[in-house]
Parts: C-alpha cells; sequence; structure tokens
C-alpha cells in the first residue's frame, strides 16, 4: 500500500489536513473536503479533483 504524501504549507510550515472548504461557481455553492492549512486556510487542490469532481460539477451546473 501506497504512503500518502505529507503536504505542508509553505507560508505557516504545517502540514495540510483534510477539511472541507466551500466553492461556489455559478451562484452555487458546494463543500468538499481538501488538502487546508489548519492555520491560514490556504487550499491545495490536487489534479484529479480539479479534472475530475469539479469539472463533472461544472458541465452539469453550466447544463442547467
Amino acid at each position: 500500500m501506497a504512503e500518502k504524501l505529507k503536504l505542508i504549507c509553505d507560508k505557516c510550515k504545517v502540514e495540510m489536513q483534510e477539511i472541507e472548504a466551500n466553492f461556489s461557481y455559478l451562484d452555487r455553492t458546494f463543500r468538499h473536503k481538501v488538502n487546508r492549512c489548519p492555520q491560514c486556510g490556504q487550499i491545495c487542490l490536487d489534479e484529479e479533483l480539479v479534472t475530475g469532481r469539479m469539472s463533472e460539477v461544472e458541465s452539469k451546473m453550466e447544463d442547467k
């Protein structure tokens, strides 16, 4: 089993944690757990989320 890579916030130098964040698009809001700094709130979006799930939600919302 592969070990998950630990992400460190460049600003705060602390380990990022999976924390829910609010996203808004076309006057709609949704929540998703993302890697986020527990101190400053900076978010790191991985490529899989951006090109996969978020792209899927974007397409569905634009079709409505």
